[in-house]
């Protein structure tokens, strides 16, 4: 364990004495997330859904963290905050892994993981190698029972903890009205995407925020050289990636726009082991996979879905495969992505959110494990600064170079 973390730990424990004496305020549920600084997403419509509910107090506590001093001291002091907010809500729902909540979670309070992707195609959390182990969550939403046991592995809990609820925000993406409005107004705003095709780069990250976070390879003037006149490249990286691809009448770098927008919009979309595939597949869109490091991110991450087997379009390692492949398509496609989006969610509607608001009603009604007891926080059942190297048990770790391009056709 790092000295960060012991001056932190030693810090959390000396907040918990003082704040010894605080007990959950009945009906209380506060939102925690580190990754925004206003609701958006998940968030936002399981918030308007319990407002018009009316039956809980809500709190916040939203920032967004930087990886540097400033933004490490930032961080250390929403800790310290967090405690006794968490002390006093009766719920608490996350949309990310929490340092405070996986080390001292306090014995009255619940949490709910909301999570911030539809599915999980790379091992994550507890299932690799990170700075410390996650838990203490009582709920995690997902899409499928496909998710129950990596969910399992990566949150540290049960399978029936696993609530297959579908995301609040897929109601979104599904609202025809709705993403034809915020289409018209990306129109306007880009007036060189009209009467294109729009091909859709949307890849994640590859290392982790311990060692550094860099995009994939990838030249998107190769790309576009290989495309037919009526298609322009618009690319959407990762959050946590700052890059931009080179600029010209043939592609565009929107990663500061709406990523559901741009899905709408597109005609196809490239990915790699992003969890986007996933709400993708809802669209019944042509897919390609552009993944050149498959094998070598199978053995150092891991993948928690056969990726060859299930991935719903065809398979590339070049950017002159990928172009090929957007213009060839067949009737066995359409077979694939229903296969695949059939397989990877069980509600394809838009009562996801009224799901979601249902299950945290009954997380509110029901009593709290010990909550007759103190204040204080739960003894950490795992150690804290332990870094996991291995695999878990049963991950996919598909790697078999001859089949990347099965679904060529």
């Amino acid at each position: 364990m790092g000295l960060k973390k012991l001056i932190l730990n030693f810090c959390l424990r000396i907040v918990d004495l003082l704040t010894f004496w605080i007990q959950p305020e009945p009906g209380t549920i506060t939102f925690i997330s580190l990754t925004h600084n206003r609701l958006s997403s998940d968030f936002a419509l399981i918030d308007e859904q319990l407002k018009k509910d009316g039956r809980w107090k809500i709190n916040y506590d939203l920032m967004v963290f930087r990886k540097n001093l400033w933004g490490d001291f930032l961080y250390f002091l929403n800790c310290l905050r967090q405690l006794p907010e968490i002390k006093r809500s009766q719920l608490v729902i996350l949309n990310d892994n929490n340092y405070v909540i996986s080390h001292m979670k306090p014995r009255h309070t619940k949490v709910l993981q909301v999570w911030h992707a539809c599915g999980a195609v790379k091992q994550f959390g507890n299932q690799i190698r990170r700075q410390y182990s996650v838990g203490n969550y009582d709920a995690v939403l997902a899409c499928s029972p496909v998710w129950k046991k990596p969910y399992s592995e990566a949150f540290a809990m049960s399978e029936n903890q696993v609530k297959i609820t579908g995301c609040p925000r897929l109601d979104t993406l599904l609202d025809e009205s709705a993403m034809k409005k915020r289409s018209a107004r990306l129109l306007k705003k880009y007036p060189q995407l009209r009467d294109r095709k729009i091909l859709l780069y949307a890849p994640t990250f590859r290392g982790n925020i311990m060692d550094g976070m860099y995009p994939a390879p990838f030249s998107a003037q190769k790309l576009t050289d290989c495309l037919p006149e009526d298609w322009i490249l618009v690319s959407k990286y990762h959050p946590l990636l700052r890059h931009s691809i080179e600029i010209d009448d043939r592609s565009l770098d929107l990663s500061g726009e709406d990523l559901y927008t741009l899905m709408w919009m597109s005609s196809a979309m490239v990915s790699d082991f992003s969890s986007v595939i996933f709400d993708y597949s809802l669209l019944m869109k042509p897919m390609i996979a552009y993944v050149p490091d498959l094998e070598e991110y199978a053995q150092t991450i891991g993948l928690n879905i056969p990726y060859l087997k299930d991935f719903p379009g065809p398979v590339t390692v070049t950017e002159e495969e990928i172009a090929e492949a957007v213009q060839v398509t067949s009737p066995e496609d359409i077979t694939r992505r229903r296969k695949f989006r059939d397989k990877y969610f069980t509600h394809i509607d838009r009562n996801n959110t009224r799901r979601v608001v249902q299950l945290i009603d009954d997380m509110m009604e029901q009593p709290a494990q010990d909550a007759a007891d103190s204040g204080g926080c739960h003894p950490v059942p795992f150690s804290v600064g332990h870094e996991r190297t291995e695999k878990a048990p049963g991950s996919c770790t598909e790697t078999e170079s001859g089949r990347r391009m099965r679904n060529r056709t």
